[in-house]
């Protein structure tokens, strides 16, 4: 087990915020890098990053506009969140934290499109891929999804966003996380403001159904029971390459309550 370390690199769009782990025998694997969900930060791989980190770098940077990263100017599209991520890398690479050669990479939900697209980019850079949650929908559906991007509220004179996010998280909790978890994920979730829906704005715009039959990769896409359950499970067939592994019973904050079985499923995939 080792412990987590932050820091903060210069990136396309001021600073980047993220969280490193990696013991002495760190270079003997490729680095993982772990790609947050919207509107979260690399907090939520927290509990996966000391134990993953025991044989490899494991790096969780926060998506621009998210966490402790620096925003755009404005909305920007998912191809924009890859590019931000391969200059992450070069750039730790150079400064010497992240080994060089290729790399692993996890995304969870927002981050399974950026990993995708850095996959497809870059494949000589991405060895290995890991999906968790895919909000791959046809165009009809992510216009709808689009028009109604206003659902998530800004900041409000009396706090009710506050109140209504935490209603939207608690329907999507994992039952068996703890208060103090929740409490923790709403704060982690709040950080970004009025730019909160930007992520969503990035992937309903994103032709994920097309980039995900691109993949050539060995892509192992994980299926909580969570709000992507039954798109996941449906477009995980049309992955060239890919393995799916259903997590019944498990929604948002899985990573906290089984940290050993979902270490031990990416290690094996990893490895193989």
């Amino acid at each position: 087990m080792t412990s987590i370390r932050r820091g903060y690199i210069d990136n396309v769009y001021g600073q980047m915020h993220y969280r490193l782990a990696g013991g002495p025998s760190a270079s003997a694997n490729p680095p993982l890098l772990c790609l947050h969900q919207t509107p979260k930060s690399g907090w939520d791989f927290e509990p996966l990053m000391p134990n993953l980190g025991a044989d490899r770098v494991v790096a969780a940077p926060d998506t621009p506009g998210y966490g402790g990263s620096d925003a755009p100017p404005a909305p920007v599209l998912i191809g924009d969140y890859a590019e931000a991520m391969i200059r992450f890398m070069d750039d730790m690479t150079a400064a010497g934290v992240v080994p060089a050669g290729p790399f692993d990479v996890i995304g969870y939900h927002t981050g399974s499109a950026t990993a995708t697209d850095m996959a497809n980019r870059w494949p000589e850079r991405v060895r290995r891929v890991i999906l968790l949650g895919l909000a791959a929908y046809d165009a009809e559906t992510r216009a709808q999804k689009l028009a109604t991007i206003g659902r998530f509220a800004g900041p409000a004179p009396d706090a009710s966003n506050v109140i209504a996010f935490w209603n939207l998280l608690e329907s999507m909790h994992d039952p068996r996380v703890d208060l103090a978890w929740k409490h923790a994920s709403l704060i982690e979730c709040l950080r970004p403001g009025d730019k909160l829906p930007w992520g969503f704005i990035s992937i309903y715009k994103y032709d994920f159904l097309a980039n995900l039959r691109a993949l050539r990769q060995k892509t192992l896409v994980l299926a909580p029971e969570d709000d992507l359950w039954v798109v996941t499970r449906a477009v995980a067939p049309i992955i060239p390459n890919a393995t799916c592994v259903e997590l019944r019973g498990a929604a948002h904050g899985l990573f906290k309550v089984e940290p050993d079985r979902i270490c031990g499923i990416i290690r094996d995939f990893l490895a193989a």
